[in-house]
């Protein structure tokens, strides 16, 4: 099973995200017994921290959720309202952010897709 600290190992290096353009603000999450991290959002341009600031948007959860909303198995919003995240701040971002995730997803399904159809292609071909 994937743990928060691989999830943030594999992200904090990301600097730029296309589907965040025109997103001013800051996440911070706070992930129950595991620790702080803090995502600035400016214009697309990312910068993860394992630290604890102020934050535009906060959300709180524990880590198996905190997996399961980042890999997409778990909706946020929904999550929410379950009980099973608390959200506070600027709700605007946390839509933003669940907007991103949907999108890293839809990605990843698209690229998967091409690499069938190629592999098809090139087995009609020999």
């Amino acid at each position: 099973m994937t743990t928060a600290h691989e999830l943030y190992e594999r992200h904090k290096l990301q600097k730029h995200e296309p589907s965040l353009r025109g997103v001013h603000g800051t996440y911070l999450f706070e992930i129950a017994n595991v620790g702080h991290w803090f995502i600035s959002v400016e214009d697309g341009n990312v910068e993860i921290k394992e630290a604890r600031h102020d934050a535009d948007c906060t959300i709180r959860c524990d880590e198996a959720d905190f997996i399961d909303i980042v890999e997409g198995r778990r909706n946020l919003i929904t999550a929410s309202m379950q009980g099973r995240v608390k959200i506070g701040g600027d709700l605007a971002l946390a839509q933003k952010f669940h907007g991103l995730i949907s999108a890293k997803l839809q990605g990843k399904k698209l690229e998967g897709k091409k690499e069938s159809r190629k592999e098809g292609k090139e087995k009609e071909a020999a």
